[in-house]
């Protein structure tokens, strides 16, 4: 059994004819999808990291208001 999957595609002819001219194209294609997913990953993680920072800045700020009366009582 194989571990590599066999694709046909069409590219612009200049990407091609960039490609064409790469010794190991298939290794080549393999590492430029690897570095676009790792990307999309980051910005995506980047994203709900983002998101989650903004909800728990919401919420310790309710927090803080629900103790805000205890700020002059002299603890």
């Amino acid at each position: 059994m194989s571990t590599t999957i066999r694709f046909n595609i069409t590219l612009p002819r200049e990407l091609g004819l960039k490609l064409k001219a790469s010794k190991n194209r298939s290794k080549f294609i393999a590492e430029s999808l690897s570095e676009k997913f790792a990307r999309e990953e980051k910005k995506r993680l980047g994203a709900t990291l983002a998101e989650g920072y903004k909800t728990r800045s919401q919420e310790d700020a309710a927090l803080n208001s629900a103790y805000d009366h205890m700020i002059d009582d002299g603890i």
